[in-house]
């Protein structure tokens, strides 16, 4: 984008990624405005329109002058973007039919992005709570599909004796550490007080990248047979 700085032609870099949709693109410039921040440094206030044809949204992003250049700052709305998401987990479907019937996003990643978002906004005492739900969908989900003739004994169980009953080894035992850091969160005295939600972040993306190891090392054993 091209801007008009003091009677002087500036030139800023485009962002090239959307911080509604995370998809990278050539977002559409809309406006800027030159101001200062709180800071009294010089700061460009740009919009754009995403041209992902799945999204299309305006996002905001701030640029600060750096020596002669003004250098993108941060996006000033959008949603924080999440781990990575391994397939498996993209594709877990809903134990519950009426939501899996939707096609909607997994109710996992759903309620991780919402906690995220909670995270994000200053709301921490939320956000734990949400991730802890988060964790409930996940296990139970990952547990039905696994066990679908079980759905109804894991849909009522609580989530220590999902964990019991279908899980085993290290992800179990890293299960149950995310439990009681996530119980932690709806509770009014904190037991693990030297843990803090990234922690709890952290167990959770090593559930996920143990889930997708245990799926792939199935997959393969299965479709890979000996040959004569």
């Amino acid at each position: 984008m091209d801007i008009n700085y003091r009677n002087q032609p500036k030139r800023i870099q485009d962002p090239n990624i959307c911080p509604h949709c995370h998809i990278v693109n050539n977002p559409h410039e809309q406006w800027y405005v030159v101001t200062h921040d709180t800071d009294g440094i010089p700061t460009v206030i740009t919009a754009w329109k995403c041209s992902n044809d799945k999204c299309y949204r305006i996002f905001i992003a701030n640029y600060k002058l750096n020596g002669q250049e003004f250098k993108f700052n941060r996006f000033l709305n959008g949603l924080p973007k999440g781990p990575d998401w391994p397939k498996p987990i993209l594709d877990l479907k809903s134990g519950n039919p009426k939501v899996a019937e939707q096609g909607e996003q997994t109710r996992f990643i759903k309620t991780y992005l919402q906690s995220l978002v909670a995270e994000n906004s200053g709301l921490d005492e939320l956000a734990g709570m949400g991730y802890r739900k988060a964790i409930e969908y996940l296990v139970k989900d990952w547990a039905i599909q696994n066990k679908p003739e079980d759905r109804s004994k894991i849909e009522s169980s609580w989530l220590g004796a999902v964990i019991n009953d279908y899980y085993s080894g290290d992800l179990k035992e890293i299960l149950e550490r995310a439990t009681w850091l996530g119980n932690d969160q709806a509770h009014y005295n904190k037991i693990f007080e030297e843990y803090d939600l990234d922690i709890l972040k952290e167990l959770i993306e090593l559930i996920m990248v143990e889930l997708d190891r245990q799926y792939k090392k199935k997959h393969y054993i299965e479709t890979i047979q000996k040959r004569k």
